[in-house]
């Protein structure tokens, strides 16, 4: 897959998830997305100073963007594309 088609994938993936209802999705799931997005667009990694200590939620949140810090940007791209499909089969 061409690097083009491979972000016309992700957007449509992006676009996907983002008109669905996301509470149905398992948290841990939700985490992983949201890390593989993170790392897909390239934003900047996220700093402790965003995540409350006492919240599980956050930890559970800033183990998963660790873990996608080591796969480039076209990897996260690929495994969030493959969640969204397994999640929503196609057509869409």
């Amino acid at each position: 897959m061409t690097k083009e088609e491979l972000n016309k994938k992700f957007q449509a993936a992006f676009e996907k998830a983002s008109q669905e209802e996301q509470s149905l999705v398992p948290l841990e799931l939700q985490l992983h997305l949201y890390a593989y997005y993170k790392r897909a667009i390239d934003e900047p990694y996220v700093n402790n100073r965003s995540f409350e200590t006492n919240d599980l939620r956050s930890a559970f949140k800033m183990n998963a963007i660790i873990q996608v810090q080591q796969i480039t940007k076209e990897e996260a791209k690929e495994r969030y594309i493959k969640i969204i499909e397994d999640l929503y089969p196609k057509p869409w």
